[in-house]
């Protein structure tokens, strides 16, 4: 596919890898903060504090910056249609980025007057984004499956800022608000709808191209598609036993396609990431199970803490963690240009295998230590997780050497 891109639509190497470079430093201090406060993961009522932290770092950090610098590049490619403006595209970051760091800072020192100027900035940048993609969706010229796909995260990401908004009125000027309502739907929106879809509809082309697969059928996508909006909107409308259905339902029929997409594959063995990504599909089937156990007062203690975990870390976090890990150096081989090194030279195997393993580790020491309300597990889970967020780091700068020799080695 990007062999036979224009270059008016790959953008320059430093715009997609600055945000995946913020998300991986991001990645880092959203495990360090889950360290710091792991004490009150397990029991956390909600509010400020260092898990609160942790999991904007997670979500805001991590998801959005990653989210932002694939789509930025990926889409382009997918809808024949150039990124509209580079310097918007920079601007973005450069307000994403500071947002972030006050938004989780003052919420680790329950200072919502710092969270304040952070939330500003990072509603700015999503606006900035939003119409981004909003101008790249509508002259959309190919995959019609990504481009619907885009456009229902990009009524997610509407909402998910307006809630924000209110939820961060709410802790500076008390604005009178039913707020378990709307830290549900901001929740939701952010989850499942915004970063949701998005995986959705790039798992339609990025994860057969990577097993060299045909894509899944055009039906089982917008069955998939149609029946998860149904089931945000029946979220958002407090029908949540109804709601955990359809998203049951939307997942399984997603995941039978691109099995049934995978399978077909002419690449004889799938990569170690593929491994990753299955399990992200199986934490989304569990914290749609837990929901639904919630809902009807089957849940054991603290299930709504685990469910948040299955849901960012589990699913989210680890499908993220296994598209990097394929596209970093996929992208590097890419932008190196002509008689580039395939993408397996630009990446260090070495160091690949300990954050995978700490990874998975952590997810499951963490979940574990939540429904036994055990500190100490919570405390080695967080540990577990920030020395993979740091191999992965080293992987990262791994691949960045490699292209720079790689470059220096080339013919003039």
């Amino acid at each position: 596919m990007f062999a036979n891109v224009t270059r008016s639509r790959l953008l320059p190497m430093s715009l997609p890898f600055r945000y995946f470079g913020a998300a991986v430093v991001l990645y880092v201090l959203a495990w360090a903060a889950l360290l710091a406060g792991a004490r009150d993961v397990a029991a956390f009522p909600g509010g400020l504090g260092l898990p609160f932290a942790a999991l904007h770092l997670a979500t805001l950090g991590v998801l959005a910056m990653t989210a932002v610098g694939a789509t930025l590049q990926l889409l382009p490619v997918a809808t024949r249609q150039a990124v509209g403006s580079i310097a918007a595209a920079k601007l973005v970051w450069w307000l994403l980025v500071p947002g972030v760091a006050l938004f989780s800072a003052g919420a680790a020192a329950y200072a919502p007057r710092v969270m304040a100027p952070g939330g500003a900035l990072v509603l700015a940048a999503l606006a900035l984004y939003a119409w981004l993609l909003a101008r790249n969706l509508y002259g959309a010229r190919g995959m019609r499956v990504v481009v619907v796909h885009g456009w229902a995260a990009l009524a997610a990401l509407a909402g998910l800022a307006a809630t924000g908004l209110a939820l961060v009125a709410r802790y500076e000027h008390g604005l009178d608000l039913d707020e378990a309502a709307f830290r549900a739907a901001h929740l939701v929106l952010a989850t499942y709808g915004f970063m949701g879809l998005l995986a959705l509809g790039l798992s339609q082309f990025l994860l057969p191209m990577f097993a060299v697969a045909r894509p899944p059928s055009p039906r089982a996508a917008y069955a998939a598609l149609g029946t998860a909006v149904a089931a945000l909107l029946l979220a958002l409308g407090a029908y949540f036993a109804a709601a955990t259905l359809a998203g049951l339902a939307a997942a399984a029929i997603h995941i039978v396609s691109m099995e049934r997409s995978l399978r077909a594959r002419l690449r004889p063995a799938l990569e170690p990431a593929f491994v990753l990504v299955r399990v992200s599909w199986a934490c989304l089937i569990a914290s749609l199970v837990f929901a639904a156990a919630i809902e009807f007062g089957w849940a054991p203690p603290r299930a709504g803490v685990a469910f948040v975990v299955l849901l960012v870390p589990g699913w989210l976090l680890t499908f993220v963690f296994a598209v990097l890990r394929r596209i970093v150096p996929f992208l590097a081989s890419v932008h190196a240009g002509p008689g580039a090194p395939l993408a397996s030279a630009l990446s260090p195997q070495g160091p690949l295998a300990a954050p995978r393993v700490l990874q998975l580790a952590a997810l499951c020491a963490l979940l574990v230590a939540v429904l036994l309300d055990a500190h100490w597990l919570a405390q080695a889970a967080a540990a577990a997780g920030l020395a993979g967020a740091l191999a992965f780091g080293g992987f990262f700068v791994g691949v960045l050497l490699r292209l720079r020799d790689a470059r220096a080695a080339a013919p003039a």
